[in-house]
């Protein structure tokens, strides 16, 4: 099987690339890429950046370059449901996208992979579960979304890419599996935004940028600290469950 998988920062492509062991550096168009061979199946890893610009033209590379038979969207997410926390898998039962106060599925055939993950992983005691992605063109609030959120959207997250390839997907009749690990909790809202770290594109964080926003705002910083490690205990979960995952492909 052919699988291709997109992440948005460069700790998520770390995260990824730890669970697939030895890679091949590559290209994707004109995003960082690299390739894996793990259990008779191949996989090429691409770095999309933030965004539902960047992620959709990853996507559409990806799939015209690659020829997956299943494309994987994977990376941190924020919780909107209060019972998940840092370090928690979500797979997506259903990816929305949200704009202003509009929620919008997008149809897509999501591949069965995730679902039987979650039901053996569930079983097993631990904690992966099935929900919703959240899918936002912009840094969003979580307490907002989750005071204009219907009730009927089960452990819903939010992130800023799934969205955009699931879309790509859905035209080009790949198979998706969404699968994220939480780096930060509904009771954490930062008073900061990425795109304040990072270039117009939003492809790369600058640290003379973080340093700018810090001075700007001294009073981020116990938050920078808090996701820092929260960062690092999702990114092992990840890596951790989408070892297994492969593993059992």
């Amino acid at each position: 099987m052919k699988i291709g998988i997109i992440t948005a920062m460069p700790e998520e492509f770390r995260a990824v690339a730890d669970s697939l062991g030895t890679a091949t550096a590559a290209r994707v168009g004109t995003f960082k890429a690299a390739c894996f061979g793990l259990i008779g199946h191949e996989f090429l890893l691409v770095e999309s950046g933030m965004g539902f610009g960047n992620a959709a033209m990853a996507a559409e590379m990806l799939v015209r370059d690659g020829r997956p038979d299943l494309l994987v969207t994977t990376g941190f997410c924020g919780a909107v449901a209060p019972e998940l926390l840092t370090g928690d898998i979500v797979v997506a039962k259903e990816i929305i996208i949200a704009k202003e106060d509009v929620f919008e599925a997008v149809p897509m055939l999501l591949s069965s992979i995730g679902q039987n993950f979650v039901a053996r992983q569930a079983a097993g005691g631990k904690r992966v579960v099935g929900g919703t992605f959240v899918s936002t063109s912009v840094i969003t609030s979580k307490k907002r979304l989750a005071g204009i959120m219907p009730g009927s959207y089960p452990s819903p997250v939010v992130e800023m890419e799934s969205g955009a390839i699931a879309m790509v997907a859905a035209k080009t009749n790949v198979p998706l599996l969404a699968i994220r690990a939480v780096s930060d909790s509904a009771a954490e809202e930062l008073s900061f935004s990425l795109e304040e770290f990072c270039d117009p594109d939003m492809r790369c964080i600058r640290i003379h940028k973080v340093l700018l926003t810090v001075l700007q705002k001294p009073f981020i910083i116990p938050q920078l600290i808090r996701l820092s490690r929260s960062s690092r205990r999702a990114a092992e979960s990840l890596t951790a469950t989408l070892s297994c995952l492969f593993s059992d492909l």
